[in-house]
């Protein structure tokens, strides 16, 4: 899989190849968690996209014959079962008409009008339960009706598409996906999967144009927060990303106890290797009791809380959590942004090794923005001991002129190592200047 972006936010231009582990690195303020967030956003604002299209237009045209069965319904509602009735009708108007029409596209047959419309809801209401009141202006009603089903239908998905493009994006970048330097450019991306590609063109931080030769069939995860565990348990407004990863790490806790079964005990028997790595740092069960979500270990009096846990432990509960709901699918996209933050040099070695198992139990394309040498060494080392060192990876982002570009240094990261180890040599050279004052 490779990424081309052009002219998208800070970034001028960037070409990376995402095959395995790919490892940006470079200063601060110079691109590299904007490559993981166009990721995450062109996977999960497209994946299923024309089913999602088909479920919406299904309940616009619901909403559109609940008015109009409510609205003419003799009886005043005093109970749910009236409301329940008119809202069961409604469904079943939307329902046949959706289906009469998509039998008719089936076939080839584009004759599917107004009259046929109003014919569906007029038979269906017929045999309904529900009394209405014998007035002129029904007629009138569902004449209404039908117009603005209509206009739902002839709405084109790619005009809706672009809207959902323009809206996701603009969630997860905050209305600036347009090159800050210069507005007037359109930003571009191109995503080429199997020698199939992906373009998206922005102008105004509008989505102007789409086309995909692939359907994207799997989704992105983005993890850059690790307190997102302190929320689980809790309600309130969340940027798109950390809503997403917290509706992943509460997947099924309210579920039938058979949802996602499969996809969990095929991880455990995959990643025994993985689990022993993990439980070298999460040793225990999660556990749901009334305070919350919580840690359970023998060596604990009682379970710990998650917001009671350090926050290097709650980076290594977020993967457990996981895996342990059968989230992680092969061939999904990890996007791990400066994941070191909040881990010690011994745990940022453990946490590598448990990424590069991962990225070989699983095919998954990860993505890793990252200051620290030590998490980029363990990532190198862990990588050649597991087998995988040719599927990864290493990118140098750097900016000059307000303007980022990210120089691929796989075949050569000293590059990066000598940008990481400045600071070392600045502060050297100052304690030798102490030290002979």
């Amino acid at each position: 899989m490779k990424l081309i972006i052009d002219n998208f936010a800070k970034i001028e231009h960037a070409d990376i190849l995402v095959d395995g582990i790919t490892v940006i690195a470079g200063e601060n303020n110079t691109g590299k968690s904007t490559v993981g967030k166009v990721l995450f956003s062109l996977f999960n604002s497209i994946a299923g996209i024309e089913g999602q299209i088909v479920n919406q237009r299904l309940k616009e045209i619901e909403d559109i014959c609940y008015i109009l069965v409510k609205n003419n319904y003799i009886e005043k509602i005093e109970n749910n079962s009236v409301e329940k009735e008119i809202s069961m009708v409604a469904k079943h108007i939307a329902f046949t008409i959706t289906n009469e029409l998509d039998l008719k596209t089936f076939l080839g047959d584009n004759s599917y009008n107004k009259n046929d419309i109003t014919f569906t809801i007029k038979k269906v209401l017929k045999y309904s339960n529900i009394k209405y009141s014998e007035i002129d202006e029904f007629n009138q009603m569902i004449d209404e009706t039908a117009d603005k089903i209509i206009s739902i239908f002839n709405l084109p998905n790619q005009a809706i598409i672009s809207e959902v493009l323009t809206r996701y994006f603009n969630s997860v970048f905050y209305k600036q996906i347009n090159s800050l330097n210069n507005e007037n450019k359109n930003a571009i991306l191109e995503l080429e999967i199997k020698k199939k590609c992906i373009n998206l063109v922005f102008s105004n931080n509008e989505c102007t144009e789409f086309s995909a030769d692939i359907p994207i069939l799997n989704k992105a995860v983005y993890i850059d927060n690790p307190f997102i565990i302190d929320t689980l348990s809790s309600t309130g407004e969340l940027n798109t990303i950390d809503d997403y990863l917290k509706n992943l790490l509460i997947k099924n806790n309210k579920a039938d106890i058979m949802d996602g079964i499969f996809e969990s005990v095929l991880a455990k028997e995959k990643l025994k290797e993985v689990y022993q790595t993990l439980q070298t740092v999460v040793d225990g069960q999660i556990i749901k009791n009334q305070h919350g979500f919580a840690l359970q270990n023998d060596g604990f009096s009682e379970p710990v809380n998650f917001n009671n846990l350090s926050a290097g432990l709650k980076s290594f509960v977020i993967i457990k959590m996981l895996l342990e709901k059968g989230v992680l699918k092969e061939k999904d996209v990890l996007v791990l942004d400066e994941p070191e933050i909040h881990l010690h040099p011994q745990w940022q070695v453990a946490y590598a090794e448990l990424i590069v198992l991962l990225q070989k139990s699983f095919d998954l394309s990860i993505i890793i923005a990252t200051h620290s040498p030590y998490f980029l060494d363990a990532i190198n080392l862990f990588s050649v001991k597991h087998g995988i060192d040719k599927k990864v990876n290493y990118y140098l982002s750097s900016m000059e002129n307000n303007k980022v570009n990210m120089e691929i240094v796989t075949d050569n990261i000293d590059l990066i190592y000598k940008k990481m180890v400045s600071p070392v040599q600045l502060l050297d050279t100052l304690r030798h200047q102490l030290n002979n004052e």
